[in-house]
């Protein structure tokens, strides 16, 4: 795989920011963050989150990363919110899918959902990921997942 592969990622609550930071540290990769415009905080972000999830919505968002294009391929970690891929990496697909280049996945979920939230990205990108990974907020928090990890690194090094 080209040196021009980057990770990007959303994380409300740190377990996407602690996957990213990890896979950089494995890979060498660089990462850059999706944030929201407006903090989720407390009970009403998780409100929020709901609703954005529930009624599809876009939620303004900032990402100071390069332009996607300018990447042979990105690896995308995003959360599962109610059994689907969060809103605002929603929100940031539609309006960069054209830019996106070849890519891979990583959800991170509490539960279910992750090939639902695979799927939402597929749709909105029009393209298939070259590889996924679905990873259990608990074995994240836990740190048990860097087997994982280092399979996956091979996996888009091999690519």
């Amino acid at each position: 795989m080209s040196s021009r592969t980057g990770i990007v990622f959303y994380s409300r609550s740190g377990t996407g920011r602690s996957v990213a930071q990890r896979l950089a540290s494995l890979s060498g990769w660089p990462a850059w963050e999706i944030r929201d415009a407006q903090p989720r905080l407390g009970l009403r972000g998780d409100l929020r989150c709901v609703a954005d999830s529930v009624f599809k919505r876009s939620p303004a968002f900032r990402y100071d990363g390069p332009p996607l294009d300018a990447l042979d391929h990105v690896i995308l970690i995003a959360p599962v919110w109610m059994r689907s891929l969060a809103a605002p990496m929603r929100a940031f697909l539609q309006d960069q899918a054209a830019l996106l280049p070849a890519y891979s996945v990583i959800c991170v979920m509490s539960g279910f959902g992750g090939f639902r939230a695979v799927d939402d990205i597929a749709t909105l990108t029009a393209k298939q990921p070259q590889s996924v990974l679905l990873l259990k907020q608990y074995d994240v928090l836990a740190e048990e997942c860097d087997a994982s990890l280092c399979r996956f690194r091979e996996q888009i090094i091999a690519l």
